[in-house]
Protein backbone atom coordinates (compact mmCIF):
# COMPACT_ATOMS: atom_id res chain seq x y z
CA UNK A 1 0.00 0.00 0.00
CA UNK A 2 1.33 3.46 -0.97
CA UNK A 3 1.55 6.28 1.55
CA UNK A 4 -1.01 9.11 0.88
CA UNK A 5 1.66 11.59 -0.29
CA UNK A 6 3.04 9.09 -2.82
CA UNK A 7 -0.46 8.47 -4.20
CA UNK A 8 -0.97 12.22 -4.63
CA UNK A 9 2.34 12.59 -6.47
CA UNK A 10 1.50 9.61 -8.70
CA UNK A 11 -1.91 11.15 -9.53
CA UNK A 12 -0.29 14.49 -10.48
CA UNK A 13 2.26 12.77 -12.75
CA UNK A 14 -0.44 10.65 -14.39
CA UNK A 15 -2.67 13.72 -14.96
CA UNK A 16 0.20 15.65 -16.52
CA UNK A 17 1.00 12.73 -18.81
CA UNK A 18 -2.63 12.38 -19.92
CA UNK A 19 -3.01 16.12 -20.61
CA UNK A 20 0.26 16.18 -22.53
CA UNK A 21 -0.87 13.22 -24.62
CA UNK A 22 -4.20 14.88 -25.46
CA UNK A 23 -2.43 18.12 -26.51
CA UNK A 24 0.10 16.18 -28.63
CA UNK A 25 -2.69 14.24 -30.32
CA UNK A 26 -4.61 17.43 -31.12
CA UNK A 27 -1.47 19.02 -32.59
CA UNK A 28 -0.75 15.91 -34.65
CA UNK A 29 -4.28 15.96 -36.07
CA UNK A 30 -4.09 19.63 -37.00
CA UNK A 31 -0.56 19.32 -38.40
CA UNK A 32 0.63 22.49 -36.62
CA UNK A 33 2.29 23.20 -33.33
CA UNK A 34 0.08 26.18 -32.61
CA UNK A 35 -3.23 27.07 -34.09
CA UNK A 36 -3.74 30.64 -35.22
CA UNK A 37 -6.67 32.22 -33.43
CA UNK A 38 -9.00 34.20 -35.62
CA UNK A 39 -8.85 37.97 -35.14
CA UNK A 40 -12.11 39.40 -33.88
CA UNK A 41 -13.09 42.28 -36.12
CA UNK A 42 -15.16 45.10 -34.76
CA UNK A 43 -15.30 46.67 -31.37
CA UNK A 44 -17.58 49.16 -29.69
CA UNK A 45 -16.57 51.94 -32.09
CA UNK A 46 -16.80 49.87 -35.29
CA UNK A 47 -18.66 51.65 -38.08
CA UNK A 48 -18.96 54.88 -36.07
CA UNK A 49 -18.55 57.62 -38.66
CA UNK A 50 -20.86 60.26 -37.20
CA UNK A 51 -20.85 61.57 -33.62
CA UNK A 52 -22.45 64.36 -31.70
CA UNK A 53 -20.38 66.38 -29.24
CA UNK A 54 -21.05 68.60 -26.27
CA UNK A 55 -19.03 70.47 -23.69
CA UNK A 56 -20.34 70.46 -20.14
CA UNK A 57 -21.04 73.91 -18.75
CA UNK A 58 -17.76 75.58 -17.83
CA UNK A 59 -17.37 76.91 -14.28
CA UNK A 60 -16.27 80.45 -13.50
CA UNK A 61 -12.84 79.08 -12.54
CA UNK A 62 -12.55 77.26 -15.89
CA UNK A 63 -13.42 80.45 -17.74
CA UNK A 64 -10.95 82.46 -15.61
CA UNK A 65 -8.20 79.94 -16.49
CA UNK A 66 -8.72 80.43 -20.22
CA UNK A 67 -11.22 77.76 -21.25
CA UNK A 68 -13.49 78.49 -24.20
CA UNK A 69 -16.26 76.09 -25.22
CA UNK A 70 -15.80 76.71 -28.96
CA UNK A 71 -12.03 76.24 -28.76
CA UNK A 72 -12.46 72.98 -26.83
CA UNK A 73 -14.87 71.64 -29.48
CA UNK A 74 -12.54 72.75 -32.28
CA UNK A 75 -9.47 71.18 -30.63
CA UNK A 76 -11.24 67.84 -30.11
CA UNK A 77 -12.91 67.82 -33.51
CA UNK A 78 -9.74 68.37 -35.58
CA UNK A 79 -8.28 64.81 -35.26
CA UNK A 80 -11.73 63.32 -35.91
CA UNK A 81 -12.16 65.33 -39.11
CA UNK A 82 -8.74 64.17 -40.32
CA UNK A 83 -10.05 60.58 -40.24
CA UNK A 84 -13.40 61.41 -41.82
CA UNK A 85 -15.59 61.32 -38.71
CA UNK A 86 -18.37 63.87 -38.99
CA UNK A 87 -19.78 65.82 -36.06
CA UNK A 88 -23.54 66.42 -36.24
CA UNK A 89 -26.24 67.58 -33.85
CA UNK A 90 -27.85 64.16 -33.65
CA UNK A 91 -26.03 60.82 -33.79
CA UNK A 92 -26.15 57.49 -31.95
CA UNK A 93 -22.71 58.10 -30.39
CA UNK A 94 -22.30 61.14 -28.19
CA UNK A 95 -18.91 62.49 -27.10
CA UNK A 96 -19.10 64.40 -23.82
CA UNK A 97 -16.27 66.77 -22.94
CA UNK A 98 -15.93 68.00 -19.37
CA UNK A 99 -13.44 70.12 -17.44
CA UNK A 100 -13.10 70.54 -13.69
CA UNK A 101 -10.84 73.46 -12.81
CA UNK A 102 -9.49 74.97 -9.60
CA UNK A 103 -7.53 78.19 -9.50
CA UNK A 104 -4.80 77.69 -6.94
CA UNK A 105 -2.72 80.37 -5.15
CA UNK A 106 -2.47 83.27 -7.51
CA UNK A 107 -1.90 82.33 -11.10
CA UNK A 108 -1.82 78.51 -10.96
CA UNK A 109 -4.65 76.60 -12.64
CA UNK A 110 -5.33 72.90 -12.10
CA UNK A 111 -7.69 71.21 -14.56
CA UNK A 112 -8.92 67.67 -14.92
CA UNK A 113 -10.27 67.17 -18.43
CA UNK A 114 -12.29 64.16 -19.50
CA UNK A 115 -13.86 62.86 -22.70
CA UNK A 116 -16.38 60.03 -22.94
CA UNK A 117 -18.07 58.38 -25.91
CA UNK A 118 -21.54 57.14 -25.01
CA UNK A 119 -24.11 55.34 -27.11
CA UNK A 120 -27.84 55.44 -26.57
CA UNK A 121 -29.22 51.94 -26.82
CA UNK A 122 -32.55 50.12 -26.71
CA UNK A 123 -33.07 46.60 -25.45
CA UNK A 124 -35.84 44.21 -24.49
CA UNK A 125 -36.14 43.52 -20.76
CA UNK A 126 -37.34 39.93 -20.35
CA UNK A 127 -38.45 40.40 -16.75
CA UNK A 128 -40.79 43.28 -17.45
CA UNK A 129 -41.40 42.30 -21.09
CA UNK A 130 -40.91 45.90 -22.19
CA UNK A 131 -38.54 47.83 -24.40
CA UNK A 132 -36.07 49.85 -22.37
CA UNK A 133 -33.38 52.35 -23.18
CA UNK A 134 -30.08 53.24 -21.61
CA UNK A 135 -26.59 54.46 -22.26
CA UNK A 136 -23.44 52.44 -22.80
CA UNK A 137 -19.92 53.78 -22.27
CA UNK A 138 -17.86 52.97 -25.38
CA UNK A 139 -14.63 54.82 -24.53
CA UNK A 140 -13.21 57.33 -22.06
CA UNK A 141 -9.92 59.07 -21.37
CA UNK A 142 -8.75 61.96 -19.22
CA UNK A 143 -5.82 64.14 -18.25
CA UNK A 144 -4.65 66.44 -15.47
CA UNK A 145 -3.00 69.79 -16.19
CA UNK A 146 -1.27 72.12 -13.73
CA UNK A 147 0.05 75.27 -15.39
CA UNK A 148 0.22 78.99 -14.94
CA UNK A 149 -2.80 81.08 -15.80
CA UNK A 150 -1.06 82.65 -18.81
CA UNK A 151 -0.76 79.42 -20.82
CA UNK A 152 -3.37 77.12 -19.24
CA UNK A 153 -5.91 77.49 -22.05
CA UNK A 154 -3.33 76.68 -24.73
CA UNK A 155 -1.90 73.72 -22.82
CA UNK A 156 -5.28 72.16 -22.14
CA UNK A 157 -6.35 72.65 -25.77
CA UNK A 158 -3.37 70.49 -26.70
CA UNK A 159 -4.70 68.04 -24.08
CA UNK A 160 -8.14 68.01 -25.74
CA UNK A 161 -6.47 67.20 -29.05
CA UNK A 162 -4.52 64.38 -27.37
CA UNK A 163 -7.76 62.94 -25.97
CA UNK A 164 -9.25 63.05 -29.47
CA UNK A 165 -6.22 61.17 -30.79
CA UNK A 166 -6.74 58.57 -28.05
CA UNK A 167 -10.32 58.19 -29.28
CA UNK A 168 -9.05 57.79 -32.84
CA UNK A 169 -6.56 55.08 -31.79
CA UNK A 170 -9.40 53.11 -30.17
CA UNK A 171 -11.61 53.80 -33.21
CA UNK A 172 -8.91 52.48 -35.58
CA UNK A 173 -8.43 49.30 -33.52
CA UNK A 174 -12.19 48.65 -33.46
CA UNK A 175 -12.56 48.91 -37.23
Amino acid sequence: MMPPLSRLAAAVVLSAALISGVETGAQAQSGTDTQARPRVIGGPLANVNVVQMSVAQLSQQSLACGFDENLIMESFQQPLAEKGITVQRAAHVWIQLQATTVRYEGDVCISYIEARAIQNTRYFDRKTETDRSGRVLLWSDSGLFVTSLTNHGVTTNIGWRDLARSFMRKWTIDQ
